[in-house]
């Protein structure tokens, strides 16, 4: 049986499918409920929606907190192999996030005021790892360590299969607080604590359709990152790519949820007609045969543009998760792509090398959302709090009495007023 492919050449029937996409993601009125009961009977609903959704057997809160000597002797469990890719990720993902340039407190004087900030880590950061299909070790590496670089002190992780590999990088790098929790309810135990779950001051990781709506909800209560929902991945490919791997690489996409989206966007009908070609036979090669075929007929596309510049627009349309050039000359475009998580230069450099050791974060905004946001950095952990004191009553006073006058604050205009008879 062959694979249904969808070719577009008109923008608006991109549009539409992005569209549709959006709203197949939309659960906000079951959320809304776990949450709610979440909030107001904490560990007992924790225990109900986690036997209910994630087939567990918890009869009290102790069932769901991860034992210290299991965290302890999951390094003796898993393989070295994995244990010496990891320590390889731990030390390109902190170096990497060593060498971003970190706000640094500042201060100046002029005309009688001293003004400047001074920056501050968090105090305590939730990571949710998700774990429905697979486990994500990975997803430790990519959100603890830019928060560890960053100086945060607490940092919770929650994720329905704490999986031995998963518990081996907490313990790699030092992290015992562990809940095995997922969904809505995971979101909601860390947004507003329980008795036995100490709520923290932000929540990051990706996950489903449930744990991105959850996030969305208690936003507000708690800080999060972004909005990280299904995976996306746009490839934007001339006559000089190479079908295999760009067939490959939209796959590894599309083998992560049926949700998750796989764009080819070129100008060039025979590179199009070849990767259809490369899809039709290695998707059957794949052990995610399923999901991969489901994704790629649900939300995959083959957009045939007239030139690079007009593939270059569609991509900036479409603000992706991630973004392959698989072009000639790729710097020669950089400058012009203004929306995107994470760009892949050239075509031996995969989108896959990035979700594991390349060094940046692979929590990175989906559904459009690079049009306005950030992957994960340090960043995400620090605030920067404004100083100012006057140590004189300067012309500013007379200024700001002015415009509390007009704006009717009489309290404003008084307190501004009342220092002048010092």
């Amino acid at each position: 049986m062959t694979l249904r492919h969808r070719i577009i050449k008109d923008k608006r029937e991109l549009e539409e499918l992005i569209k549709e996409r959006k709203e197949a993601t939309e659960v906000s009125a079951i959320v809304e409920e776990i949450v709610k009961e979440v909030r107001k009977q904490g560990d007992r609903a924790l225990i109900e929606y986690s036997n209910k959704f994630d087939n567990t057997n918890f009869s009290t809160p102790e069932d769901f907190k991860v034992k210290r000597e299991e965290i302890e002797n999951s390094i003796n469990i898993v393989e070295e192999n994995f244990i010496s890719a990891i320590n390889k990720a731990i030390e390109n993902i902190k170096e990497f996030y060593t060498r971003m340039p970190k706000p640094q407190n500042w201060f100046y004087i002029k005309e009688g005021k001293l003004s400047g900030q001074i920056v501050v880590p968090l105090e305590s950061v939730g990571i949710y790892v998700p774990g429905g299909k697979a486990p994500y070790p990975s997803t430790v590496l990519m959100a603890s360590i830019p928060a560890q670089v960053a100086g945060v002190k607490r940092i919770a992780v929650t994720t329905p299969k704490p999986v031995p590999e998963v518990l081996a990088v907490c313990k790699l790098l030092d992290i015992y607080e562990i809940y095995k929790l997922g969904g809505a309810h995971a979101i909601a135990g860390l947004a507003y604590g329980t008795d036995t779950i100490p709520k923290v001051d932000k929540i990051v990781g990706p996950g489903n359709m449930y744990v991105v709506s959850a996030k969305k909800l208690v936003f507000g209560d708690v800080g999060i990152e972004m909005i990280p929902g299904p995976s996306e991945i746009v490839v934007l490919a001339d006559s000089s790519a190479k079908p295999e791997f760009v067939a490959i690489d939209l796959l590894s996409q599309a083998e992560h949820d049926p949700l998750a989206m796989s764009i080819l966007i070129t100008d060039s009908k025979e590179l199009a007609e070849k990767t259809i070609e490369n899809l039709e036979r290695i998707v059957r090669e794949l052990s995610t045969y399923e999901t991969a075929k489901k994704s790629w007929e649900s939300w995959g596309a083959v957009v045939l543009v007239d030139s690079i510049e007009e593939g270059i627009d569609i991509v900036n349309l479409i603000a992706p998760e991630h973004l392959e050039l698989h072009i000639e000359n790729p710097w020669f475009y950089l400058g012009n792509i203004k929306n995107a998580g994470t760009i892949f230069l050239g075509n031996k450099t995969p989108e896959a090398i990035g979700d594991y050791i390349a060094g940046s974060s692979h929590i990175l905004p989906t559904g459009g959302s690079a049009r306005f946001s950030s992957g994960l950095s340090i960043l995400d952990f620090l605030k920067v709090i404004n100083i100012t004191q006057y140590n004189e009553v300067t012309a500013d006073f007379e200024l700001a009495r002015v415009i509390a006058e007009k704006e009717k604050f009489s309290a404003h205009k008084k307190s501004l007023e009342i220092r002048k008879g010092e």
